[in-house]
């Protein structure tokens, strides 16, 4: 009797002590997957807040070298500025290129043929990001002992700059319009395709910049981004658990 009631409370003990194992299992793992959403929603938020932040100060630069006599003297004058969205460009690039790595799972079993128009449209807007980063760099900071342009070469290196940033604004508008086409909400769809033309339009500055449309749609694509990279990740979440 003795080891039959031994046998029974061990076999009581073992399943407990194997349940205890598997919640603790379960709830390690869903800690884990709340806490690399939480990394990845924080990467997409500061990456696209950052992206805002310099999108508004090369606007406000363009408008002090669009009423200035002299463009040595205004990159001079804004040196920090430069260097600040130089560097930021850096961080931006790699917070909001690995946070769309980690989210796309999402759309990688969606055959919609606009999942690969948003994959590439957004792998070269983060190419065009290095660019102004490299020809932005080029304005403020020496380089193996290679003096900053100046002169002639100031000026085409600042085309070169606008003429990206040009590309950049055209590559985002393409961005929303394409992830807008794979959302099944009306509203946001549709916003997202009025907000990326939008986009489009207000880069094509070619006789002067118009900051109040270019502010505006920066503005809006930042929310629209915010919101939608939230619901991404939720998504995410979602197929996790």
């Amino acid at each position: 009797m003795l080891k039959i009631y031994n046998r029974w409370i061990g076999g009581i003990l073992r399943r407990f002590t194997k349940k205890i194992m598997i919640e603790k299992k379960m709830k390690n793992q869903t800690f884990k997957q709340n806490r690399n959403c939480f990394f990845i929603s924080a990467m997409f938020l500061i990456g696209i807040f950052v992206y805002m932040g310099i999108r508004i100060g090369f606007l406000y630069f363009g408008l002090k070298l669009q009423f200035t006599n002299s463009l040595q003297e205004t990159v001079n004058q804004h040196r920090t500025l430069l260097m600040i969205i130089d560097e930021l460009l850096m961080l931006s690039t790699i917070l909001c290129g690995s946070g769309f790595f980690n989210v796309r799972k999402v759309y990688s079993q969606n055959k919609n043929i606009l999942t690969g128009f948003v994959t590439v449209s957004f792998i070269l807007m983060l190419m065009a990001w290095l660019l102004i980063m490299f020809e932005t760099g080029r304005l403020v900071y020496p380089v193996n002992g290679l003096p900053v342009v100046t002169g002639d070469n100031l000026r085409t290196t600042l085309a070169e700059i606008y003429a990206a940033w040009h590309l950049c604004d055209i590559l985002l508008g393409l961005f929303i319009i394409f992830w807008s086409g794979l959302l099944s909400h009306s509203f946001w769809k549709y916003s997202g395709i009025t907000i990326g033309l939008l986009q489009m339009i207000c880069t094509y500055f070619g006789q002067s910049i118009k900051p109040i449309p270019l502010f505006i749609a920066i503005i809006l694509s930042t929310i629209w981004l915010l919101k939608q990279s939230i619901s991404i990740v939720n998504e995410l979440r979602e197929k996790n658990l």
